[in-house]
């Protein structure tokens, strides 16, 4: 088959099945909006991105103009390919930039698969749970957006059930797809004699270690509530190191009400209690570093209000970390408390702090959770999951 995939951050989402469909023979284009070097043997369109535009805040004003920006961009490159005589058989794209919206108008018997990722509700972003976080409604202006992508496509495919529950009944039924991306558990597995060195420290499985991993360092992710945790830790246990891996940026809910970095916010409200000596910051780090990190780490913490499933979550316990993670949603969806690992409540600090302190002192209990979690995370490797969503493409050609 000819497959189109648009992602403005390509692969993104794709980049577990871009290299499988390639692997199947498949040809393949993507569209994107970044310069950077994408390692694969695809012909590959590039847009400029909008520029922010400023106003137009309420219910996501917006995010709807640089969204039809975006759509217009993806036309001139589809256009392009259709000129040169490359037609896919089908569209692969994520819902979430709008850049779909003219899709249907140049390719009107192409079907379209769309990876819409999250019905956004106020609670998903904490709001009404956590009263630092302000009521928002520019998810109205996505659930716009979401709607006429979906209204396009002839299927959609959602990574996990707790995602998929997030929409409204009348796309709930036969189109509706539960199948994540996959991880790779052969790349992220144990590995009892990884070593490397962080700020001229060298850690491996000997060092006491607990590990934070997100793309932002934000109270979505309960940054806030894992730092509050770190000093009645250090003064438990007093060799442990803190490694940290996130950008500061506001991330997904937001950033603190002054537009300063919640880094900068805790690491102020925190002054005098936390060693940071033994706090290591490393920002965003290759990937294969973040699996040794992994693969070092004594006690992983995984905290989130009920939003997206991240990868790092499913990574770390493909690696056997031991997991301290937040009650319900995502998480709940591959921990039971107590079996893959410890769950608590989101805001707990005080529970958060006294499991770790616990876990650190309990090998043997860290040994069984680690390999409760490696187990359920291979029913999440590429492996089992990407030949399910290529069967979900077939019927939709199939379908057509």
């Amino acid at each position: 088959m000819r497959l189109l995939l648009i992602h403005q951050n390509f692969p993104g989402q794709f980049r577990q099945l871009a290299p499988y469909l390639l692997k199947q023979g498949h040809d393949l284009a993507a569209i994107c909006s970044h310069q950077r070097p994408v390692p694969m043997p695809i012909q590959l369109l590039r847009y400029t991105p909008p520029s922010k535009v400023k106003g137009l805040q309420h219910f996501g004003g917006s995010m709807w103009l640089e969204a039809l920006q975006r759509a217009e961009s993806v036309t001139h490159a589809v256009a392009a390919l259709l000129a040169k005589g490359w037609q896919p058989d089908a569209v692969l794209a994520h819902s979430g930039w709008g850049e779909t919206l003219g899709i249907s108008e140049l390719l009107p018997d192409v079907p379209q698969v769309i990876w819409p990722e999250l019905w956004v509700r106020p609670e998903h972003g904490g709001h009404g749970t956590d009263p630092g976080l302000p009521q928002k409604l520019e998810q109205l202006g996505r659930h716009a957006l979401t709607r006429v992508a979906l209204a396009e496509a002839q299927a959609w495919v959602l990574p996990t059930r707790h995602q998929a529950n997030s929409f409204p009944s009348e796309f709930q039924g036969s189109r509706l797809h539960v199948v994540h991306e996959g991880i790779d558990a052969s790349v992220a597995c144990p590995n009892p004699l990884v070593r490397y060195s962080v700020r001229d420290c060298s850690i491996d499985r000997s060092v006491p270690t607990i590990t934070f991993v997100n793309r932002n360092l934000e109270r979505l992710r309960g940054f806030d509530m894992f730092m509050r945790a770190l000093p009645m830790i250090q003064r438990a246990h007093s060799q442990v190191r803190i490694l940290i891996v996130g950008d500061n940026e506001s991330g997904y809910a937001g950033g603190s009400p002054g537009g300063e970095p919640l880094r900068q916010v805790m690491l102020r409200e925190l002054q005098g209690e936390l060693d940071l000596s033994r706090i290591h910051f490393l920002g965003r780090i290759p990937h294969p570093q973040l699996m040794a990190l992994l693969q070092a780490s004594w006690v992983h913490v995984y905290l989130s209000y009920p939003f997206v499933m991240g990868w790092s979550l499913l990574e770390a316990m493909a690696c056997g970390c031991c997991i301290v993670g937040s009650r319900g949603m995502p998480v709940a969806e591959v921990i039971e408390d107590g079996v893959q690992g410890l769950l608590v409540p989101m805001g707990d600090v005080e529970l958060l702090a006294r499991r770790v302190i616990a876990l650190l002192n309990a090998p043997d209990l860290r040994r069984n959770l680690g390999e409760a979690a490696r187990k359920e995370a291979l029913s999440w490797d590429q492996s089992v999951t990407l030949p399910q969503i290529l069967r979900v493409i077939e019927e939709a050609v199939k379908c057509r």
